[in-house]
């Protein structure tokens, strides 16, 4: 075996951690090339301050065949790492007992038969000698101290051996620091009579007194405020405010209120629905509608919807309420057979500035548009139709609309009327319909209330009895409020009227009653609604059941009507485009049935399951209480 001894650095420089690593050795011929004369390992050996020592062949046994070169060099590999660079190995390692001397014939050689053992006793005997007495190995001596906590005189900086300052690596600057004998008394003594020119202490910081304060602040003028759309930016020097205009916007309550308050509305007012457009004309097809006053408009647009043979001939003008030069909404831009469009919103206008006309003010008044189709190719007069509205923004100044929930603590105070679109509670939901009744004629006393149409449509109650009218309302809605006193809520199907009157044989003692829906078409075309129903009448004594949308006839009974034999209807209601419309049912009582003169009639509409479920882009409204104008609203 052979003693080795290194020093391990780290890859970033300096020792390797103190540990136990994986090592390889090799002996090679060469320094560089060449297959192992000898390998062992790998084995661990110990590393500490990167120190590490071991005996070659203490493993895997080394030859004296290997050990004959004229030079070896040695190989180390810790761990998988490519092996380092070969070091040579010095000629002490050389000193290996050469086995094949034990073989050597000897004449005349002096043996250990021929040495006198006195002259010996002067001698240890080999196998008496501790291991470093042959080895000469330090870790082969007992007791020996611990080295571990010493560095290598080699390993030391050269301030370490010299101590001269001028030997010190990257010394301070010491021109930022101050000697000792250059500092005033105070920095050595702490002591506050040791300060030169020491300070003059006020009186406030003796006494703690707001009286004694020099140069006092100037304090807010309490109880001022500022004016009318003004809030609070500072205080001035004097202390009052100082004012500024509030920099929030009118139009931010939904952006400050994470959109759950709004101030600005979108509002419509339609044009004739199905306008037929003239085939060839040049003149076109004009409509018109007047405007309502809402405010002033923060945008405002034109929604048409048009079809055509061939819309890429077809030109629209519009004009506004006192314009003597119509915009051109479209001129032919598009192709096909019809669109639907939002001009100055969706799609720009061909000629003319609508925002620069009326963003800012109020558009109320009369719009008329004009459709165009100057190019004649087709049998009959017409090709084609449209319907339109107009559309604007507001910001109001008197109505919010809330989106989210409303969670009141206290008082709740309603100084107008309290409309209720859809809530939770049963008690405060919405009706679907309203009705009333009109009774006939008493026997002995003729007809009630001076026989007066004001509780029944503006129809006289011998009218509806035994006149044979049918289809027939005031659009007074005035009247409906007299006449419509009661409400109910249905919108699946169900009996709104089921009742046996019992009566005295008189053909003019029929019972009416009357029933309305008030419907919405929130779209731009025509929807129909086509329910299945039950009801009474009474034809052969002139009592008729019919149904009316916004005044015109829709449906109505000829035939008489029995208990048992009541027939079921389904009429087709075609539900005007982008209004609110109203459909009426005057529902007459039965041909009595009884023995003597005692008689029973029936009266009944009854809707059938899905019927009152109304199609989409259609919704029950309740505003009779504060709807105006004539059927047209």
């Amino acid at each position: 075996m052979s003693s080795v001894e290194g020093v391990l650095f780290a890859t970033a420089g300096g020792a390797a951690t103190d540990g136990n690593y994986s090592v390889t050795f090799s002996l090679y011929k060469d320094e560089l090339g060449g297959n192992p004369l000898w390998a062992e390992g790998p084995i661990l050996i110990a590393v500490k301050s990167g120190q590490w020592h071991h005996q070659l062949g203490s493993k895997s046994a080394l030859s004296a065949t290997v050990l004959n070169g004229a030079s070896l060099w040695l190989g180390m590999q810790i761990a998988s790492d490519p092996e380092l660079p070969r070091k040579p190995l010095a000629s002490t390692i050389f000193a290996v007992r050469a086995a094949i001397a034990d073989g050597l014939e000897c004449t005349g050689c002096v043996g250990a038969a021929q040495i006198d053992s006195k002259f010996l006793a002067g001698f240890a005997k080999s196998s008496d000698l501790s291991p470093v007495a042959t080895s000469g190995e330090f870790k082969d001596l007992k007791g020996g101290p611990d080295l571990a906590a010493y560095a290598k005189t080699a390993a030391l900086a050269a301030v370490a051996t010299s101590g001269n300052y001028g030997d010190i690596k990257n010394a301070p600057d010491l021109n930022a620091y101050a000697k000792v004998s250059a500092l005033a008394a105070i920095a050595q003594s702490g002591s506050y009579k040791d300060i030169k020119d020491g300070p003059v202490v006020s009186d406030v910081a003796k006494t703690g007194e707001y009286g004694d304060l020099l140069n006092k602040p100037v304090l807010p003028q309490l109880g001022k405020a500022c004016g009318t759309n003004l809030v609070m930016a500072g205080i001035k020097a004097d202390g009052s405010y100082q004012c500024a205009a509030s920099a929030i916007a009118p139009d931010l309550i939904d952006e400050i209120s994470n959109n759950l308050i709004f101030n600005q509305f979108v509002d419509s007012k339609a044009g004739t629905v199905d306008n037929a457009i003239p085939d060839g004309s040049g003149a076109g097809k004009s409509d018109s509608l007047d405007f309502p006053d809402i405010g002033s408009a923060q945008a405002i647009w034109i929604n048409v919807a048009l079809a055509n043979s061939d819309v890429s001939k077809v030109k629209i003008e519009l004009y506004g309420p006192n314009m003597a030069t119509p915009y051109v909404l479209y001129n032919g831009e598009k192709a096909g057979t019809g669109f639907s469009v939002a001009f100055n919103k969706d799609t720009a206008l061909s000629t003319g500035d609508m925002n620069k006309d009326w963003i800012g003010k109020n558009i109320k008044g009369t719009w008329s548009i004009t459709v165009k189709d100057p190019i004649k190719n087709q049998a009959g007069a017409n090709d084609g139709k449209f319907s339109w509205d107009v559309t604007i923004q507001t910001l109001s100044s008197k109505k919010i609309q809330v989106k989210g929930s409303v969670i009141v603590d206290n008082d709740l105070t309603v100084g107008g009327n309290l409309n209720v679109a859809s809530v939770n509670n049963s008690i405060l939901k919405p009706f679907t319909y309203r009705w009333g009744r009109s009774q006939g004629h008493d026997n002995n006393h003729g007809w009630p209330m001076g026989n007066s149409g004001d509780y029944s449509l503006g129809i006289a109650p011998s009218a509806w009895s035994n006149g044979g009218v049918i289809a027939s309302a005031s659009a007074d809605k005035e009247l409906w409020r007299m006449t419509f006193v009661n409400g109910g809520r249905a919108e699946v199907g169900g009996a709104l009227i089921n009742q046996v009157i019992p009566q005295y044989s008189d053909s003019n003692m029929s019972e009416h009653y009357f029933f309305m829906f008030r419907i919405q078409n929130s779209t731009l075309s025509s929807i129909n609604w086509a329910p299945t129903y039950w009801f009474s009448c009474g034809g052969n004594w002139s009592d008729h059941s019919s149904a009316t949308i916004n005044g015109a006839n829709t449906w109505s009974s000829s035939s008489a009507c029995y208990a048992g034999n009541c027939p079921a209807a389904n009429p087709t209601f075609a539900v005007p485009a982008n209004r609110v419309s109203t459909v009426m049912f005057a529902i007459s009582s039965s041909v009595g049935w009884a023995p003597a003169n005692f008689y029973h009639r029936l009266v009944l509409l009854a809707f059938t399951k899905g019927s009152l479920k109304l199609p989409a882009g259609l919704k029950y409204v309740d505003d009779i209480d504060t709807a105006t104008g004539g059927w047209e609203q």
